[in-house]
């Protein structure tokens, strides 16, 4: 009668050992992506603009930033010079050439983000001379803080 007790014990020791619990475990590392803003003003008609967001960790791709409103304004003639518009992919233009020697400002607002900004001025042109013989002579003038 024992040994039959000690059976009985021992499968149902076993059986709670053997059983187990499930839970499902999200392993989202629960990031708020950063919005990446890539602009080089330079001195051809249109200005491109290239906003992505930050791959975390946990997700495979990128999220596309679909919803921005990105202003490009002229400090130094105190004008708002337009809106960047969205093209295919992260690329967004748009139509101005700036000024040389002119203080300019991009601001970019995204739903849910700080505003994102930044200053730069865009350089003055070169002097370039022609003289008398075949050799270009190109003098560069420096413009800006200390050296």
């Amino acid at each position: 009668m024992k040994t039959q007790i000690n059976g009985v014990v021992m499968v149902f020791l076993t059986l709670a050992i053997l059983t187990s619990c499930v839970r499902d475990v999200i392993l989202d590392a629960g990031e708020n992506p950063q919005v990446v803003v890539e602009c080089i003003l330079t001195n051809s008609d249109v200005q491109e603009l290239r906003l992505n967001f930050t791959k975390g960790a946990s997700q495979n791709e990128t999220e596309p930033l679909t919803e921005a409103v990105a202003t490009l304004l002229d400090l130094t003639g105190k004008f708002t010079v337009g809106q960047f518009e969205k093209r295919e992919g992260d690329l967004w233009t748009l139509n101005y050439t700036p000024t040389p020697m002119h203080h300019y400002r991009l601001e970019v607002q995204v739903p849910g983000y700080d505003l994102i900004c930044a200053e730069d001025s865009m350089p003055a042109e070169p002097d370039v001379y022609f003289g008398n013989s075949d050799v270009l002579s190109l003098t560069l003038d420096y413009y800006g803080g200390d050296r």
